[in-house]
């Protein structure tokens, strides 16, 4: 009987009110064109991130500032 070989995915974790993390190399085509490769990538998740499409934690004071 021949074994299935099985190829490892892409790791993508979201977190709740957070980033969109790709753990894995990727390609990254932003909206003016420019490319860029990454090892890994955190991707703006939340809307306020100053440097999108990538997180740059601004999600962390929203949450500290959005009443329970």
């Amino acid at each position: 009987m021949e074994q299935e070989q099985t190829t490892p995915g892409t790791e993508i974790l979201i977190k709740a009110a957070g980033p969109i993390v790709i753990a894995s190399k990727c390609i990254v085509t932003k909206a003016d064109g420019t490319v860029e490769i990454k090892e890994k990538a955190s991707f703006c998740g939340c809307g306020h991130s100053a440097n999108k499409p990538y997180c740059d934690g601004s999600h962390k004071k929203y949450m500290e500032s959005t009443p329970a």
